[in-house]
């Protein structure tokens, strides 16, 4: 305001304050941009290799503690999807390798496998085939795609489902660009899993952070009323909530509707 009366009480005051609100405009642009390729750069590197797809497919097929985790999760994607007809075209981004793909056939839907680390694309896509999965089915897809950036049509998907990634994201400007990519290329259910601060779970990162002073880049949790707000400025609602485990685990799904 005290810059805008500056200029205001200058000959070409005007001018001057548009240019000056073009100029920032642009910084905040370039700045978003840049927070974007950070964020996307850093979570491919973590995945970008092989060795990581192979440690990862293997994570959940480990212990009983991990297998049951998967069944937990496997269940609350089927819970998010109940109301989507056969025959739909889902998205599931990130793919990872592939380990919601054998639910997806089992809903009989047709499916695109989309993941920013080629790694993961390429074992997805051999594990569907050495299933046996993926034969015949033309619709289905395993491609190389980034969630800020995806490539596909405005509601190319009649559903979405995004499963371990918005932990990542370290502010409501990161995740709020997600969810709009998501909400444009879909136009049904949008299913979302994210890491909540009210879980019992949680202790661990808030004894890290506050107590050692620790500065978190991964399984960073979120408060549920501040996702909420997040998801409410892109232009979604909250359908459904989906607890694997209420009040002991941090992994949340939302289902989530264009309003």
């Amino acid at each position: 305001m005290l810059l805008g009366r500056f200029f205001a009480n200058t000959n070409d005051g005007r001018e001057k304050c548009f240019c000056f609100l073009q100029e920032t405009q642009k910084e905040k642009i370039l700045m978003d941009a840049a927070n974007e390729l950070d964020i996307a750069w850093k979570i491919k590197e973590q995945y970008n290799s092989s060795a990581a797809a192979d440690r990862y497919a293997e994570y959940f097929k480990g212990s009983l503690r991990h297998r049951r985790k998967d069944q937990r999760e496997k269940r609350c994607i089927a819970r998010g999807l109940s109301q989507v007809p056969r025959g739909s075209l889902v998205l599931d981004l990130p793919c990872g390798t592939g380990r919601m793909y054998p639910l997806l056939k089992d809903l009989d839907l047709h499916v695109v496998e989309a993941d920013s680390s080629p790694y993961m694309v390429d074992h997805a896509r051999r594990k569907a085939e050495e299933s046996g999965l993926s034969g015949g089915q033309k619709q289905d897809r395993f491609l190389v795609s980034d969630i800020f950036h995806t490539g596909f049509e405005n509601r190319q998907f009649d559903a979405v489902i995004c499963n371990r990634l918005f932990h990542h994201f370290p502010d409501s400007q990161t995740r709020q660009q997600a969810l709009r990519e998501l909400a444009r290329i879909c136009s049904g259910p949008i299913v979302v899993s994210f890491f909540s601060i009210a879980a019992t779970d949680a202790l661990k990162f808030l004894y890290k952070k506050y107590i050692l002073n620790k500065t978190i880049q991964d399984r960073i949790p979120i408060g549920p009323r501040q996702f909420s707000k997040d998801i409410q400025a892109c232009g979604l609602r909250i359908e459904r909530w989906i607890l694997p485990r209420p009040l002991l685990s941090m992994q949340w799904y939302v289902v989530l509707r264009h309003r």
